[in-house]
């Protein structure tokens, strides 16, 4: 019976890190892609926390709302509203409609996917604060450079 539990436990454990690897590969190439689209540097999609400190600077809020996210409870509330906005305005500026985002909060992974591998194009109608320096062309693009 002993060796049962050990062999349940431990194959739970493998497909949990094995689920675990399979969702990070995706978010990684879908936030790739949807950085390239917005003209930003690709690599902070593979870097946690990173990543969404840069979503949220995409959708014109402050990357450290993240850190607000690590207080229980309400500031997990806070950051999950800040995120949500960061996430309205990034879908806005693909040219999504408001409803949208209901995909990003019942079934996320498609969310990202659409965002990502469509052919919508960034015309942003918000100011994404993004620093130059996390442009692909290392400068503010021209629609960025004259809202600043």
């Amino acid at each position: 019976m002993e060796n049962v539990s050990e062999l349940v436990s431990t194959s739970t454990y493998v497909s949990s890190v094995i689920s675990s690897i399979v969702f990070y590969v995706f978010y990684g190439f879908a936030l790739t892609y949807i950085f390239r689209k917005a003209g930003l540097k690709a690599w902070p999609a593979w870097v946690p926390f990173f990543n969404t400190w840069r979503i949220l600077q995409l959708g014109g809020q402050k990357g450290w709302w993240i850190l607000v996210g690590l207080i229980p409870i309400v500031g997990t509330i806070i950051y999950l509203v800040f995120l949500i906005i960061a996430g309205i305005k990034i879908q806005t500026a693909f040219g999504k409609p408001g409803i949208f985002y209901l995909l990003a909060i019942l079934v996320t992974p498609v969310w990202y996917g659409i965002l990502a591998w469509d052919r919508s194009e960034w015309r942003p109608q918000h100011r994404p604060i993004v620093p130059a320096s996390g442009y692909a062309s290392g400068a503010l693009p021209a629609v960025a450079a004259a809202a600043t």
